[in-house]
């Protein structure tokens, strides 16, 4: 060996003790990081299979096809309520033109029985 490569052994070994204390250092800063990371997936684990609790179906059909089909029978629904304000309208156009008629017929009734009257 040179000179210029050969340490002091007390050198060698205040090298030695500060590599492994360094070593020593970053492993545990490692397991921790390994650590946070693996409670982080728990608690990711555990909110993924909440919301799958909440959409999953305890039947046969898929949630997507009963969406679907609900919202088929609210259009039905939609629809419907426009049919029955059509006839509502048609209903109260007729009521309207009974009494217009039947205010025409008392009045002339009433003017027959002035006349009569007199």
């Amino acid at each position: 060996m040179t000179a210029a490569l050969a340490l002091e052994p007390t050198v060698q070994v205040a090298l030695i003790t500060a590599g492994s204390t360094v070593g020593v250092a970053l492993i545990g800063v490692l397991v921790e990081l390994v650590r946070r990371q693996g409670n982080a997936l728990s608690e990711v684990a555990e909110n993924v299979q909440v919301a799958r609790d909440h959409v999953a179906n305890t039947h046969d059909t898929n949630l997507r096809d009963d969406i679907d089909s609900l919202m088929h029978r609210i259009d039905r629904v939609i629809d419907a309520q426009g049919v029955h304000g059509r006839e509502l309208a048609a209903l109260r156009e007729d009521m309207a033109h009974e009494r217009r008629e039947r205010l025409a017929v008392a009045e002339r009734l009433d003017d027959h029985i002035a006349a009569d009257a007199a």
